[in-house]
């Protein structure tokens, strides 16, 4: 009958060098994951809402662009809707700061929820529209919607504000 000797001590380098190496692995595919495959939550409300991921699409007279941007063709009349999702975000943003910073005081921030973009007409003319909320610590409470217009960019704020 044989007898089987214990495997030997692994040396301290080669320990360190496998706890090296699963570390980079497990960082390496943290990073892949965070950098390729999370969506900005407008891109991914913008898809939901028809619109292309990158390019352009042509559907019943209207052209949707990836950004959010549309052109409506109504035989030789042309409209442009040049307000982009990200610039309504922005306006909306700039729009709140001079409120939030008399809230800032009081530990409160009126918020865009950017996750609710809509699109939404009214009388004609075209809108972006948010949800709006007012933050304290990590509640919040909706207070409302914020319209961009999408032609020229009109903030107008309905709820707790308007």
């Amino acid at each position: 009958m044989e007898r089987f000797s214990p495997s030997p001590t692994p040396s301290p380098f080669a320990v360190t060098l496998k706890v090296f190496l699963l570390t980079f692995a497990f960082a390496s595919a943290y990073l892949t994951y965070s950098t390729f495959y999370t969506k900005d939550p407008l891109t991914e409300r913008l898809f939901k809402l028809g619109y292309p991921t990158e390019g352009y699409i042509i559907e019943n007279g209207t052209i949707k662009f990836a950004n959010g941007i549309v052109v409506k063709i109504q035989g030789t009349y042309i409209e442009s809707y040049k307000i982009t999702a990200e610039d309504a975000l922005k306006l909306a943003n700039q729009y709140l700061a001079d409120y939030n910073s008399k809230l800032r005081e009081y530990d409160y921030e009126l918020i865009v929820d950017e996750k609710t973009l809509r699109e939404e007409e009214k009388d004609g003319t075209l809108y972006w529209v948010f949800d709006m909320k007012l933050k304290k610590g990590h509640s919040s409470w909706y207070v409302g919607s914020i319209w961009i217009d999408r032609k020229t960019g009109l903030v107008a704020v309905k709820g707790i504000l308007g």
